[in-house]
């Protein structure tokens, strides 16, 4: 290669490929952006201007990865529009932690996946199937999306004490197994005192408990209805009404807290994923504010005090609901969680009917799964077994277990780890139960988030696993996600169905692809593969002409390593009298 050509190449490298120091291909996208999913851009002017001086920061396109931790959910912005730029030195973004900041919100997991399918044709850098989509009421509801927010009024004055009686029960059944944090009796006391008259000595005025009322309402409302009510929507404004008024009070209740739990699992699914994140990390202040981080001695005077009288059994489960609900929100994207040092809270203790436990159980694995931290491939592969080997039965558990599993694949991934096949078989088993799990929560509509995200990242991850196994596995996966969005039709599922057609066909297209390469390869090169006759000789038939399978025996040891051959039966291909090659294959 000239001098003249080296010079060209350099000069022509991509922003991303220069901050990291690799070669770069030249190519729109380069090979390594179209590799990691990041927007390639070629900056033409910068040899012109001048140096920068020592000491100063220099400016580097922002990948799209670091666009997703702090940009991507709160704009309209696409991968296709020019990513904004930050100052910053090259150390400050390592592609170590850009790709674990990928794996662990999946939303450049799916771009990356779309890229290496068709890099023209690849989904945008988008969240697909956070959850099933905001809630809208029906068509006949006075209430529709074009209109204004609903107005807030008192509970009392939106629902009856039956009709919250009834939304309570579907809570209780539905929801308090795996998100417990609510004393059922505590509850429906404090709601017979809200309904008796305000001249009553026992009533309970107007206040904080209200947001309580409100949030338990609406997730009566979400379990037993597919589409929204003007009363649910309703309870839902007023509830946040109630927890921003209090926001900035000097004393944090727990019935405060309460409702701010209540409000963040709701929107985890039903609202967007910016409005998500924003609420549960002003919860998780508002728990260091209420000292419920901290495992107090019994005779502190805090827990004898009216705004903190409350069991230490609750205190533990609001507290780890609040993280619970943290961590995997920052996680999915990409950004970062609300970390209380110094944190003494005992583990709740387990209960007969519920699950909540061992969903805080998955905790610390997800912990692990920080970008910050640095973690080798045996260990997040160690993780991997840990996580599959747990055995549950609940729906929602099963799916949470499914999620931490594929977060855990998609890390490994991104260091470029080849999982085992053993435990690659084993993985591909729990994605088979965790449809099955979806299938039972759409039949008793109980749209937990992961209802519409597993089976959308199960996709994905069957595409990028590639193997018989997986593909066998992709029409259950994707009969799942038609059936929640035929249940629930929102904009959301309908756009993470299309886009997980768009992918299978991308996939398919790619595969069909190659297949003609490898057919042209053996069309041309047919004439050689069969064997000349002697004019001489006397005539043969073609089995005959054919070599014998001791002759082959190099190549029954060669199809011992291709798993997609080794059901292939050589002693009846050499024997067979359909001629060479196949017409239709061209094998």
């Amino acid at each position: 290669m000239s001098e003249s050509a080296i010079r060209k190449r350099s000069r022509v490298a991509c922003t991303s490929c220069q901050s990291r120091k690799r070669k770069c291909s030249g190519d729109q996208p380069c090979t390594n952006c179209a590799q990691f999913g990041c927007h390639c851009h070629y900056d033409f002017q910068s040899r012109k201007k001048k140096d920068v001086k020592p000491g100063s920061c220099s400016i580097v396109a922002q990948s799209p990865s670091m666009a997703t931790a702090s940009d991507l959910f709160s704009s309209n912005a696409t991968v296709d529009e020019p990513w904004p730029k930050k100052e910053t030195t090259p150390t400050d973004v390592s592609p170590v932690h850009l790709s674990s900041l990928d794996a662990n919100s999946g939303a450049a997991f799916v771009r990356r996946l779309g890229l290496k399918i068709d890099s023209a044709n690849a989904p945008r850098l988008h969240l697909f199937a956070w959850n099933v989509g905001a809630r809208i009421p029906p068509p006949s509801s006075p209430l529709s999306p074009a209109s204004l927010t609903p107005a807030a009024a008192p509970v009392v004055d939106i629902i009856s004490q039956n009709e919250l009686r009834s939304l309570a029960a579907v809570f209780f059944e539905k929801v308090d197994p795996g998100y417990g944090f609510i004393d059922r009796d505590h509850f429906l006391r404090q709601v017979s005192r809200r309904w008796l008259p305000s001249s009553s000595e026992c009533a309970l005025p107007e206040g904080p408990y209200d947001s309580v009322l409100c949030g338990l309402a609406s997730f009566g409302f979400l379990f037993s209805r597919r589409q929204a009510t003007t009363k649910e929507l309703q309870l839902v404004e007023s509830a946040r009404i109630i927890l921003e008024q209090n926001l900035m009070s000097e004393t944090c209740s727990v019935d405060l807290i309460t409702g701010w739990v209540l409000r963040v699992a709701y929107l985890r699914m039903t609202a967007s994923p910016h409005a998500t994140w924003m609420a549960s990390c002003s919860l998780m202040h508002l728990i260091e504010a209420a000292g419920l981080h901290l495992e107090l001695p019994s005779d502190n005077a805090l827990i004898r005090s009216t705004e903190n009288n409350c069991d230490p059994e609750i205190r533990r489960r609001l507290f780890g609901m609040a993280r619970h609900l943290n961590v995997w929100v920052s996680f999915e994207l990409g950004r970062s969680r609300v970390v209380l040092h110094g944190a003494t809270s005992l583990p709740p203790t387990p209960r007969p009917n519920g699950y909540m436990t061992e969903i805080f159980n998955l905790l610390p694995v997800s912990e692990s799964l920080d970008p910050n931290r640095t973690q080798d491939a045996q260990g997040l592969e160690t993780a991997l077994s840990d996580v599959i080997d747990a055995v549950y039965i609940q729906p929602p558990l099963i799916l949470a277990q499914c999620n931490l599993m594929l977060t855990i694949y998609r890390r490994l991934r991104a260091l470029n780890s080849t999982v085992s096949g053993k435990l690659l078989d084993r993985a591909l088993a729990l994605i088979g139960k965790a449809l099955r799990a979806t299938h039972e929560m759409i039949a008793t509509n109980s749209p937990w988030h992961q209802i519409a995200n597993v089976p959308f990242q199960i996709i994905c991850t069957l595409l990028s696993i590639d193997n018989r196994a997986s593909l066998v596995l992709l029409g259950d996966a994707m009969q799942a996600l038609g059936e929640v969005t035929a249940a629930y039709d929102t904009d959301v599922m309908r756009e993470a169905y299309s886009t997980a057609y768009l992918l299978i066909l991308l996939h398919q297209r790619r595969k069909e692809q190659d297949t003609q390469v490898l057919g042209d390869v053996l069309r041309v090169n047919s004439a050689a593969s069969v064997p000349h006759a002697d004019p001489g000789a006397s005539t043969t038939t073609q089995s005959d002409a054919l070599p014998d399978s001791a002759e082959f025996s190099w190549l029954g040891e060669l199809m011992i390593d291709m798993p997609s051959l080794q059901n292939f039966d050589i002693e009846q291909f050499l024997m067979t009298d359909v001629p060479w090659p196949f017409p239709e294959t061209g094998i």
